[in-house]
């Protein structure tokens, strides 16, 4: 699926919104909000509709993916359509997270960064705040920052959170050219400093999550994403190995013979299963849930296609596998 969502696809972003100069944002602010809204609910539903048609987990997630980063870069186009020329190559807006690994399922949170030189955090700190105040009266469940390359460099070697995150960052919208200067002076940063003590601390929080969450696959009502054998560890090896091997990703990781074609399929077939339990988790739950409860196995195991037999009931089938 392309990143951004065009053809034959009704246009709630229209010239009108980007106008710049004779007409300020802030008159522009309700019409935006509403064209927002309308593009939300619209591609909402595509995304619903095809995980009900029997989509793959993973085309689910590139659907949900492709149309947080369309709203996001027009949102971002619209609010800097009235800055002076010379003061719009001055921020980008990055992809954190799991957003910045493409990776979101219907209810997921969003994580953003925006990155700016020393010079122009005020700027950057401006386009912020007008960008996440129309995300929250849209209801999103968004978290932010405001940095610069100094800024990152320093909290990851303080932090192993945002450490991490930083490896999934993703360029949205803003300028090539600073995304640039953040990959060479921040990420080349993240993927070579104090390698050991990186890897030593994701295995020691990987055994902190597991007795916190559960170290057994048995378990009756496991998490999605925090239980062992969930999306969490397989986020886990995939980031050790990309630090230990300098890899800036899993297919890099085949270049240089890390792993195989065949153990690539399985990690993909392994995320493909489990978001497709994780989309319909949420839409069931009709909120971010990532406890497979007992009242909501049943009815993901219908959804999935499995069936009563002598053997098992379905809901079991589906909990052993």
């Amino acid at each position: 699926m392309k990143s951004e969502l065009n053809s034959a696809l009704p246009n709630f972003f229209g010239p009108e919104l980007m106008i710049a100069g004779d007409v300020p944002f802030e008159q522009r602010r309700a019409s935006l909000l509403e064209a927002a809204r309308g593009f939300l609910n619209h591609h909402r539903e595509e995304c619903f509709a095809r995980h009900r048609a029997g989509a793959s987990g993973t085309d689910v997630v590139h659907c949900v993916t492709a149309m947080t980063d369309t709203l996001m870069r027009n949102l971002y186009r619209c609010i800097t359509a009235d800055w002076a020329v010379e003061l719009r190559p001055c921020t980008v807006l990055i992809a954190m997270g799991g957003y910045g690994r493409s990776e979101l399922n219907p209810l997921s949170d969003i994580d953003l960064m925006f990155f700016c030189g020393e010079k122009n955090r005020e700027h950057t700190e401006m386009v912020a705040q007008r960008m996440l105040y129309l995300l929250w009266d849209l209801n999103l469940e968004v978290g932010y920052s405001v940095r610069t390359a100094k800024d990152c460099i320093n909290l990851a070697g303080q932090d192993i959170t945002i450490r991490t995150a930083l490896l999934d960052a993703r360029l949205l919208v803003g300028d090539e050219n600073l995304y640039e200067e953040f990959l060479k002076q921040v990420i080349h940063t993240v993927l070579t400093r104090n390698t050991q003590a990186f890897l030593q601390a994701k295995y020691d929080e990987h055994k902190a999550r597991l007795t916190k969450y559960g170290s057994s696959v048995y378990l009756l009502e496991p998490n999605i994403k925090e239980s062992e054998g969930g999306l969490r560890d397989l986020h886990t090896a995939i980031w050790m190995a990309r630090v230990k091997y300098k890899a800036a990703s899993l297919r890099e990781l085949v270049q240089k013979s890390v792993i195989s074609e065949e153990e690539l399929g399985a990690f993909q077939a392994a995320f493909d299963y489990l978001w497709r339990i994780r989309n319909e988790l949420h839409y069931l739950s009709k909120r971010k849930n990532e406890q497979l409860h007992f009242d909501k196995q049943e009815a993901i195991a219908k959804f999935l296609g499995y069936r009563d037999s002598r053997k098992a009931q379905a809901v079991e089938q589906f909990m052993q596998d």
